[in-house]
């Protein structure tokens, strides 16, 4: 009984170390090879053959995990991003959103610097105006306006108040147009859709509200499903019948339902985990993403009365040979953009404006987001689809 008893305090005290390991040790790899090694020592630290037995199958499974996960990260692609060093000052520039999980701090001026290998890749201002859009130039009275929905493309992450795509569209057509920047980094259709359902842009109906323009990519796939990290306040949508219909934020439905909070818990924290499943996983991230752009497309007219353009950063099926890869290589993609077309959604394709230009022009190193010369692009096919020559 002793012996019991002293097994179970050592037995304890070895999982406490193994949960405060995985609290702060920066991956799942690390977080195995202390189980590993916790594991070891209870071989050697618990008494009777049981209990050893039990601590050298406990080794084993964390051995088994670790490399089918190291196995399974070989095989995935670089994370976006990997290796910047991104700050903001303030810091706490985003705050929380009832409706949408989060967004910029009205009447905030926010200093963004991104450096990769302690190289400055860019160092921007961003003005955000009391109504928590991003500020715009000035337009005369009774101007036309031009709404602006999407996340850090959209935005204009890395660029100057004046550089972004909604600025520089005002400056080529004299700066007459109204336009309003409504977007937030890590944003997704599901957070566009949430922001026209709950009103929010009530007031430009009353306005001369000629379009609504949003930018879509292919990391939106993820977004919609709620499978980032930032995203657990966000909105959750469902397809019922083919239209998606909304039941709150995404931690609220993985609090009601537990076993789907443990399976994105897995998937964030183990390769292998998020790898099983992953085409079937896919096909409904696409089924969803397409019903939430045509359900922006219907919302924006009902309750705007203004038309929806759809500006998008991946290949399309004759996307030219080096543009990204051609559409054939990314069936998934093209698909979505083809069901898309059929329903009647204007479409603006960004690698057929920068098709043969440098990549380093067109965007930012290491960052992968555009620059003020491919938003002036965009802006000057806006113009002509738009407003015309």
């Amino acid at each position: 009984m002793a012996a019991s008893r002293r097994n179970l305090r050592r037995t304890a005290g070895l999982l406490a170390v193994l949960a405060l390991g995985a609290a702060v040790l920066p991956s799942t790899g690390w977080t195995c090879a202390l189980a590993i090694v916790l594991g070891l020592a209870g071989v050697v630290l618990l008494h009777g053959n049981g209990w050893r037995s039990g601590a050298l199958v406990f080794a084993a499974i964390a051995t088994s995990i670790g490399l089918l996960d190291l196995f399974a990260g070989l095989l995935s692609p670089q994370a976006h991003g990997a290796g910047l060093v991104e700050s903001f000052e303030p810091y706490d520039w985003k705050i929380e959103d009832a409706d949408l999980g989060y967004r910029p701090r009205p009447g905030s001026r926010v200093v963004a610097t991104s450096t990769y290998d302690g190289k400055t890749v860019f160092r921007a201002t961003y003005t955000i105006r009391p109504d928590g859009t991003r500020a715009t130039p000035a337009a005369p009275a009774g101007a036309d306006t031009y709404l602006f929905l999407g996340d850090s493309f959209m935005f204009g992450q890395g660029l100057s108040d004046d550089q972004t795509l909604p600025a520089q569209f005002a400056g080529d057509n004299g700066f007459t147009p109204r336009t309003v920047l409504f977007a937030a980094p890590g944003d997704a259709p599901n957070q566009f859709v949430r922001a026209v359902e709950s009103g929010r842009f009530g007031a430009l109906g009353k306005q001369k509200l000629k379009a609504v323009v949003t930018w879509i990519i292919p990391a939106h796939l993820a977004r919609v499903t709620g499978d980032e990290p930032w995203l657990g306040p966000s909105p959750r949508y469902v397809l019922e019948d083919g239209a998606p219909r909304f039941t709150g934020s995404f931690e609220e439905h993985r609090w009601h339902d537990p076993i789907d909070g443990l399976r994105y818990l897995a998937d964030a924290h183990f390769a292998f985990v998020a790898a099983l499943g992953q085409r079937q996983r896919q096909e409904r991230q696409a089924a969803l993403f397409s019903a939430l752009v045509l359900r922006l497309q219907e919302l924006v007219r009902e309750k705007l009365g203004a038309p929806l353009l759809v500006i998008y950063s991946w290949p399309d099926k004759d996307s030219p040979s080096g543009a990204g890869g051609r559409g054939g290589a990314q069936p998934a993609l093209v698909a979505i953009l083809e069901g898309l077309r059929a329903r009647g959604v204007p479409l603006l394709g960004v690698d057929r404006l920068t098709y043969g230009i440098p990549v380093e022009k067109i965007m930012f190193p290491h960052d992968g987001h555009p620059t003020a010369f491919t938003d002036g692009l965009i802006a000057a096919e806006l113009k002509r689809r738009l407003i015309g020559p």
